[in-house]
């Protein structure tokens, strides 16, 4: 004699099924994030200067930014910069 136990004796599976899913949508998640994390850090604001800038040079920029030199101040002095460097 059969007590009916197939679908109603079967109600709690959905909750693996559930869980597998939610694994599975957390991992394609965190790959999205760290797809993006990777690629967005190479970007920077546009008024930071490259890590490789010379430290010098970029004092120089800025004090004709702010007035402190003249162009033609500025050009004498990175035509003196650029001859130490060659040295």
């Amino acid at each position: 004699m059969m007590w009916d136990y197939g679908y109603y004796g079967m109600w709690w599976m959905w909750i693996p099924g559930l869980l597998l899913a939610l694994l599975i949508i957390g991992g394609i998640a965190a790959l999205i994030v760290m797809a993006v994390r990777s690629t967005g850090s190479s970007t920077r604001p546009p008024d930071t200067t490259p890590p490789n800038t010379d430290p010098a040079r970029r004092i120089l920029e800025e004090r004709l930014a702010r007035g402190e030199i003249t162009p033609e101040q500025y050009r004498e002095l990175r035509s003196t910069l650029d001859e130490d460097r060659r040295l």
